[in-house]
């Protein structure tokens, strides 16, 4: 083999910066991608990417002999590739070519592959000749892909996006330089001034890279389409990234010579920009805009004492802290969970955010934010706190799916004070209903029968936008009366309406052999509440998903009986990885080149390791994915806790994985007891710590909380890699490395799917599972003799 590497420290080096770039450049794609594309291709493509290295892993191990002797040109491909493909990504998108057209998707998935595979391959060569030294290799390939997560964060909050790909290019360079300073052949060594020239350049240009990305040309981003709009001129005022995403001010002029503004985060879900100091100079405009405003209408029935205080949750851009401020709030609270939009907002809309000495507004998760304040606001305001865009890397990672669920409407009802309510705007009825189903729900739950719970609510509708109104106690019927007659007075009872007390009003008639029928109320509703029919007919009955939404499958916004359409693709991907490698399986691994002189025994045990490491890279993506589902309720910025989450994690598993390399001998014996103590591990954290100290954990006990069972989730897959370094045969440790890795893609997958038919906590089970079967299986592998076994 020529120009081969030597050295354990060089190929730690190479495989920390290789992993640390990896991540940071897989954070940067979602990222870039919930800018470019609908967020529902987000999961595709970026489970596509993430399949790309097993992809290379296992063309290695076919391959390699074909390619090992240009092996360092392998070790410089990875930064070509990635910056070839972020470079092309962008340039597709100015042209019109996106995710929704025919040959856009598959295009863009190549794109986003080639890089992964690239690394794939490097990662694969290094492992599978330093195979003595495989435990320290994968340890350091976790403690990097945890330095990566973490530092994604801060660059992402501090640079632009261009700047952060380019420093994770910047750092598969410095691998090449080490690459290069290790080898023999002098020639290549005259290369390390070069790449290091390149490094330095790429840094002096830091400021050229931080150009602004165009918004794709897709007319599903609401930002896109209000500037391809021809009747009025739009200008960028300002564009921030961060770990949360991209954040947008817009600047609207339109013909009769007025202006408006408008935030976007990730080029949808546009909020207005309203100033408190100018619609204070102008009573005609505050009253056009207030009236624009559906949540105005109930706050005007407040009494001065039920008007302290005031939690709003998604400010925007402010429209519900100025119809607060204008309807006499004393103290006003709001909780932005994008630190952008309140930096933008900081700037260039100060008398709303910030110069009112009765308005305060906080970074922060709102639900959690609620939580913190138990029991202190007269009012708890959602005006449609919905991003449209992926803070994971799957769309149904939405920010604003915690915010819906039955237990967050728990949180919201006791952070009320006693005569408080909570008022929902929402975009269609469709949402009413299920927030009303959780609300039923839960006063099931807590011995109130539908009729009681009924009196705690009524709705109201301007054709658009209907508002729902909760208290913790019924609403007086005097009240309702007077609410009632002006709801209908000011023209606020169209499409869907509910008052209690009040006498449902109808009209049956026939005109012309045509039988017409009307009803004041939602008929539904009025039923329910006077108890004709049971209330969880309301979703049962429904063509639509309409049932409770909890935080086990906090999926509000899946109105899809059964598996949701926008999954149809990935599960196809899902089940194409098991069917490839059920059908690999039972063809007993033909592709892997056994030598003459192996032995069926051998040929046995490598099936058996092959399955185990499926399973172990199947079983951990569905544990991590409960664990994270669970903890990050606890934390009060999404992106940044997600990151936060996945370095803990990562750096537990990478400590588990540096204590394998003291194991010498008995390796199956040791893979059984630290499989089973994943499970007793993971079984004590979730059903007995948790539930102790749940409440009590900040976030910095919550990374702690999380090593202990990451730490001996991070030992079973290093210790059956030191097995398959006892086999003879070559690139048994890419094949291994590589199963495990479209294992984790299919797991990712199946994860979403399954938590959204039966809940997070049965993907829990199943991955504790499959660590079960791991250990039935590695009690099998005992009896076959081989060497380290």
């Amino acid at each position: 083999m020529k120009n081969t590497m030597k050295g354990s420290a060089t190929n730690i080096a190479i495989i920390f910066l290789l992993t640390a770039a990896t991540i940071i450049f897989e954070i940067s794609l979602s990222r870039l991608f919930s800018y470019l594309l609908s967020f529902h291709f987000v999961l595709l493509i970026i489970a596509f990417s993430i399949l790309g290295l097993g992809v290379g892993q296992i063309t290695y191990a076919k391959y390699s002999e074909k390619i090992d002797h240009s092996l360092l040109w392998w070790i410089a491909l990875p930064s070509i590739s990635m910056f070839l493909s972020f470079a092309l990504l962008l340039g597709l998108s100015q042209i019109g070519v996106s995710s929704s057209t025919d040959f856009g998707l598959p295009i863009i998935i190549l794109l986003s592959t080639v890089p992964f595979i690239a690394i794939g391959i490097v990662y694969a060569h290094i492992f599978e000749v330093d195979k003595r030294n495989v435990s320290t290799l994968y340890a350091i390939d976790l403690i990097g892909a945890a330095t990566g997560a973490l530092a994604s964060v801060f660059l992402l909050n501090t640079f632009g996006l261009v700047q952060v790909v380019v420093i994770a290019i910047g750092l598969l360079l410095l691998a090449l330089v080490i690459g290069l300073i290790a080898v023999k052949n002098r020639f290549l060594k005259i290369l390390v001034p070069l790449v290091l020239v390149i490094i330095f350049l790429m840094g002096f240009a830091k400021d050229a890279l931080n150009f602004d990305i165009p918004v794709a040309k897709d007319p599903s981003k609401d930002m896109y389409r209000l500037i391809a709009n021809p009747s009025f001129k739009s200008e960028k005022l300002e564009s921030r990234w961060s770990a949360f995403g991209k954040t947008d001010l817009i600047k609207f002029t339109y013909p009769d010579g007025t202006v408006s503004k408008s935030m976007f985060i990730d080029a949808a879900a546009g909020t207005n920009v309203v100033n408190i100091d100018e619609l204070a100079k102008d009573t005609v405009e505050m009253g056009k805009v207030l009236s624009g405003f559906p949540g105005v209408f109930a706050l005007s029935f407040l009494s001065e004492k039920e008007k302290d205080s005031v939690l709003i949750i998604g400010p925007g851009g402010g429209i519900d802290i100025a119809a607060t401020y204008f309807m006499g709030f004393k103290y006003i609270e709001a909780a932005e969970v994008n630190p952008s939009f309140v930096a933008l907002m900081k700037k260039h809309n100060p008398s709303t955010f910030f110069d009112k000495e009765n308005i305060k507004v906080h970074v922060n998760e709102g639900r959690n934010f609620v939580v913190e304040n138990k029991g202190k606001y007269d009012a708890i305001m959602l005006t449609i706190p919905v991003t449209k865009s992926s803070r994971g890397t799957d769309f149904y990672g939405l920010t604003e799916n915690y915010l819906f669920t039955m237990e967050a409407l728990a949180d919201y009802l006791d952070g009320l004070t006693k005569e408080g309510a909570i008022y929902f705007t929402m975009h269609a009825r469709q949402e009413v209903y299920k927030m009303l189903a959780n609300f039923l729900e839960l006063q099931d739950q807590m011995g109130v029968s539908q009729i009681e719970a009924l009196k705690k609510v009524y709705i109201y509708s301007n054709g658009m936008n209907p508002v729902l109104v909760m208290k913790k106690h019924p609403f007086e019927q005097k009240m309702m009366e007077k609410v009632h007659a002006t709801a209908h007075y000011e023209e606020l009872d169209r499409d869907l309406i509910y008052f209690p007390y009040i006498q449902q009003e109808g009209l049956d008639t026939t005109v012309q052999n045509v039988n017409y029928k009307w009803y004041m109320f939602d008929d539904l509703l009025y039923d329910i509440s006077k108890g004709s029919y049971a209330y969880d007919k309301l979703w049962k009955a429904a063509s639509i998903n309409l049932s409770p939404v909890s935080d086990d499958s906090p999926y509000f916004f899946n109105y899809n009986n059964g598996i949701p359409d926008a999954m149809t693709t990935p599960l196809l991907l899902g089940l194409f990885i098991v069917g490839w490698f059920i059908f690999n399986h039972f063809k007993g691994w033909k592709s892997v080149s056994f030598s003459e002189n192996t032995t069926m025994d051998m040929q046995r045990k490598f099936k058996a390791w092959a399955l185990m490491s499926f399973l172990l890279g199947f079983s951990y993506i569905l544990i991590q994915g409960y664990l994270f589902q669970v903890l990050n309720l606890k934390l009060s910025n999404p992106s940044q806790s997600f990151s936060l989450l996945l370095f803990t994690f990562l750096l537990g598993n990478g400590v588990g994985s540096l204590l394998t390399g003291t194991f010498k001998k008995n390796l199956s014996r040791k893979l059984i007891i630290y499989t089973a103590l994943i499970i007793l591990v993971s079984l004590l954290t979730v059903y007995v710590l948790l539930p102790i100290w749940y409440k009590q954990l900040s976030e910095f006990w919550i990374a702690l909380f999380l090593l202990l069972p990451s730490f001996f989730i991070g030992i079973p897959f290093p210790v059956l890699l030191k097995m398959a370094s006892s086999l003879k045969e070559k690139k048994s440790i890419p094949y291994l490395l590589g199963i495990s890795s479209v294992a984790g893609v299919a797991a990712s997958i199946f994860a979403i799917v399954i938590s959204i038919l039966y809940g997070y906590r049965f993907v829990f089970l199943l991955g504790l599972f499959g660590y079960g079967v791991v250990i039935v299986l590695a009690n099998r592998l005992k009896t076959l003799k081989i060497v380290q076994s």
